[in-house]
């Protein structure tokens, strides 16, 4: 395989620092180095006929099926990783696997990426609705709120395996404290305890779903969990986390738009052709530019639905049809 022309450790420190007029020209570093130095990637841009001579502008990169991550260890370069994520499922049903060069690294992104959106997570009690860190420690999310978790080293910070009253009894403590507070949970999770729970509520809470249903319950859309959440605990702030085990990078909703963190760009393209990109406010699958994934593949192709804006936001309006049900809430069911 031809040696890439660009240094490693010049991509990270330009990814890391990276904003948005640099980004194009970093993706475009991304992508070489990437097809001269990941076997797999390099295989598939090979087999549709893609090649660098081919490639001009971030359009034109092709985006691998996330699916390969199922079957397929993919990596950029030789090395040993550090700890493997792997995607929830459940029993029969092959999970996705994400090789994690550098730990620190995707904690640095992790923290970058919130800190735009919200402020540094050290200056938030974190509330974790979700499985505990050692019951499953090749969570990535799991991983990153344990991360949240240690920037700040509050001694409130506390995981949740069930929803409990422990879980509003825990809140109320914090808020009569006037205490900055992320209450993060997977959505059923979260909709159970503002069910069967008196849930208080502050200015300074803010509550973070991290995705569907999942085969758990009536399947609702985002603006439905909100409506839900909202009617039983009025002017609450609401926010929704876009990540998954394949990505190192997330994005966080604000009003009705997802805002990616700086490592990501969102695209969308016909879900009857891959290849055919589509323009802001149509409708398509998601393909994810991430350039924190520089160590595996940073162009990836996912299952979900959604649609672009001009300013760079997204919106995502679903899963494609028969795509395997995946994601945070089957671990939680699992501990039910």
């Amino acid at each position: 395989m031809k040696k890439p022309d660009v240094s490693y450790d010049s991509l990270r420190h330009r990814i890391y620092n990276i904003n948005a007029n640099d980004f194009e020209g970093v993706a475009m570093d991304v992508w070489n180095y990437q097809f001269a130095s990941n076997p797999i990637y390099q295989q598939y841009c090979t087999l549709i006929g893609m090649h660098p001579d081919h490639v001009k502008s971030v359009r034109d990169i092709p985006f691998l099926p996330i699916a390969l991550f199922k079957d397929h260890e993919i990596k950029s370069g030789d090395w040993s990783p550090e700890c493997v994520f792997r995607s929830s499922g459940t029993t029969g049903m092959t999970r996705s696997s994400h090789a994690v060069r550098d730990l620190d690294w995707y904690h640095r992104i992790a923290i970058q990426g919130f800190e735009r959106a919200f402020g540094h997570p050290r200056d938030w009690v974190w509330v974790g609705l979700l499985p505990s860190y050692l019951d499953r420690p090749d969570s990535s999310l799991v991983d990153m709120v344990h991360a949240f978790m240690s920037s700040g080293g509050h001694v409130e910070n506390r995981f949740f395996p069930q929803t409990l009253p422990d879980v509003a009894e825990h809140l109320q403590r914090l808020k009569e404290r006037r205490q900055k507070v992320v209450l993060v949970g997977v959505t059923f999770a979260l909709l159970d305890l503002f069910s069967d729970y008196e849930v208080p509520v502050w200015d300074n809470l803010l509550v973070m779903e991290t995705g569907g249903m999942k085969g758990r319950g009536v399947e609702l859309t985002r603006d439905e969990v909100y409506q839900s959440i909202q009617s039983r605990a009025g002017d609450i702030r609401l926010t929704s986390e876009y990540g998954m085990t394949e990505l190192l990078s997330q994005a966080y909703r604000i009003g009705n738009v997802f805002y990616p963190g700086p490592q990501m760009k969102v695209f969308v393209r016909d879900v009857t052709d891959p290849f055919t990109g589509l323009s802001d406010h149509q409708r398509g699958a998601i393909n994810v530019i991430d350039l924190a994934n520089v160590d595996t593949c940073s162009f990836i192709a996912t299952d979900d639905v959604g649609m672009t804006f001009p300013e760079g936001t997204f919106d995502v309006l679903g899963r494609m049809d028969n795509s395997d049900l995946r994601g945070c809430n089957l671990m939680y069911a699992s501990t039910s």
